[in-house]
């Protein structure tokens, strides 16, 4: 940052005014180096000193967006009436960036009820913010509520990323809608969507605290088949699973033997490299 500084000084010193891009870039560049404070000041500065330049809603969103991600939720919201008054838009970004604020805040029905000013608005949502509102809803434990804003994007025509599917199979999950799970799963390849490390954990994770060792290990399979090696969090679930009083001896017999196998493929492989 202090670079581009140093050229905003040489900029003024020649006389060529900074413009809306160049106090945008910088106050980008404050938000993504973590120096909001310094990012609030190049605002003001712009709007209030003698270059009177008016921000535009990417200079807005991007404030906003840094102080939601600081939990400095009023004077995002202060700046987000300020947009609206000085006749500034908000768009898809601004809105998500709220909605992501409140939503944390666990301040749902204020969320709610922002997304259909969204709509009031014509402001479109984008699949960020479809996973930010289902995301939100899950932590709430508003779960039905969940599963209908993912019902209801993917009949809108939007695809889903790997974020949206994994979130939804967590909600599927916690539900004990295993098969439903599972069948999200499957659409996610179909879809061309990779499943990635944590959408297996969410499943494995449900099949043992439904004493299902059998599919758990089968994920626990299609999950190496993809490249991915079995982390500490996801072994912690085996090892809970043994040490459960409650899950019965055939089922911990049957996880000893999968990983003796497994250990002797994996020696195998490396006596194979080895030659």
């Amino acid at each position: 940052m202090a670079e581009a500084e140093n050229l905003v000084d040489v900029m003024v010193k020649d006389g060529i005014a900074p413009n809306i891009v160049t106090f945008s870039s910088l106050i980008n560049g404050y938000w993504k180096s973590k120096q909001v404070d310094r990012a609030l000041v190049t605002f003001e500065d712009m709007r209030f000193s003698g270059t009177h330049i008016t921000p535009n809603v990417v200079t807005y969103s991007t404030l906003i967006d840094a102080l939601c991600k600081e939990n400095r939720f009023q004077l995002a919201y202060q700046l987000f009436e300020d947009m609206k008054d000085q006749g500034v838009a908000p768009n898809v970004v601004t809105y998500s960036s709220l909605l992501d604020g409140l939503l944390k805040k666990a301040e749902i029905d204020t969320a709610l009820s922002l997304r259909r000013e969204m709509a009031n608005n014509g402001v479109a949502p984008n699949i960020f913010t479809y996973t930010i509102i289902i995301n939100g809803l899950c932590e709430a434990g508003r779960l039905a509520e969940a599963s209908e804003v993912f019902s209801y994007l993917v009949a809108k025509g939007l695809q889903p990323n790997v974020t949206t599917y994994t979130i939804m199979i967590k909600v599927l999950c916690k539900q004990g809608r295993l098969g439903d799970a599972t069948a999200v799963l499957e659409e996610m390849a179909g879809n061309g969507c990779s499943p990635n490390q944590r959408t297996y954990y969410l499943i494995i994770k449900a099949f043992l605290n439904a004493n299902d060792v059998v599919n758990a290990l089968d994920y626990l399979d299609r999950m190496r088949s993809q490249g991915f090696t079995v982390d500490a969090t996801t072994a912690s679930l085996f090892l809970g699973f043994l040490t459960d009083p409650n899950v019965i001896d055939a089922d911990k017999a049957l996880l000893q033997k999968y990983v003796l196998e497994r250990q002797g493929e994996d020696m195998k492989k490396e006596e194979v490299n080895g030659d």
